[in-house]
């Protein structure tokens, strides 16, 4: 289970290290696809870019954790997971594919194929969902107590619900087509959604986390205590 784990972490870390470089250094989208009135912001307008930077920071730390053991960086890493890494992944991966599956023109137009990489696209969006599901599997993680993780996980929404409307303001466009093609009615609606969305997975998430290492720890407990059997002697 060693291993295994440390196999997660490397491979979550070192996926996550060179989509980010790929995307910030080498991917060059022509002006026609991506104009350069839309560029303020930069990469970090885009949830996935932030999700990445957020994935592949937690799984440093959890290399980190693997080579010296320290309860600051396990408690670290334990609340990072449960706030911030397991949710907001998950919600990445199952807002954009489903999305995708509605009207993929939404959230990535096929203006997209042949300039971006189909292989960089899943390392955004699809590998940290069977990476974090493994993580949530292979390690117990102590989860902290729900005002503190939830108020966290909370505040990164809002944060960057605030930040997609700066972009709005002084940008003069939405970040992702999907908010372009909403009435203003309508928009503040699918926003409360995602918001509820993402705290879904949090609670999902800690909820499968008590099931899954509960489950563990109590076929470590199945032994009777010594005391309980030198009463069962003495019963007999």
């Amino acid at each position: 289970m060693g291993f295994l784990t440390a196999s997660l972490h490397l491979v979550g870390f070192t996926s996550f290290a060179w989509a980010i470089y790929y995307d910030a250094w080498i991917l060059e989208l022509p002006e026609h696809i991506h104009s350069k009135s839309e560029s303020y912001g930069g990469l970090a307008k885009y949830l996935t870019f932030l999700n990445m930077c957020l994935q592949c920071l937690f799984f440093a730390i959890c290399l980190l954790h693997d080579i010296t053991s320290s309860k600051f960086i396990k408690k670290t890493k334990d609340i990072m997971f449960a706030s911030a890494a397991f949710p907001i992944g998950i919600f990445v991966g199952v807002i954009f594919w489903g999305l995708w599956s509605v009207d993929r023109e939404l959230i990535f137009p096929k203006k997209l194929d042949g300039h971006f990489p189909v292989w960089l696209n899943h390392l955004m969006h699809t590998t940290v969902l069977p990476l974090q599901l493994g993580e949530l599997t292979f390690s117990s993680h102590k989860y902290p107590s729900r005002v503190i993780g939830g108020t966290i996980n909370s505040a990164l929404t809002l944060s960057y619900l605030i930040w997609i409307h700066v972009i709005y303001h002084y940008g003069g466009f939405w970040v992702y087509p999907v908010f372009r093609v909403l009435t203003p009615t309508v928009r503040p609606f699918f926003m409360a959604f995602c918001c509820l969305l993402g705290f879904t997975f949090y609670i999902a998430g800690e909820k499968m986390n008590s099931i899954i290492w509960r489950k563990d720890s109590g076929k470590q407990n199945t032994k009777p205590q010594p005391s309980a059997r030198r009463k069962a002697k003495k019963d007999n």
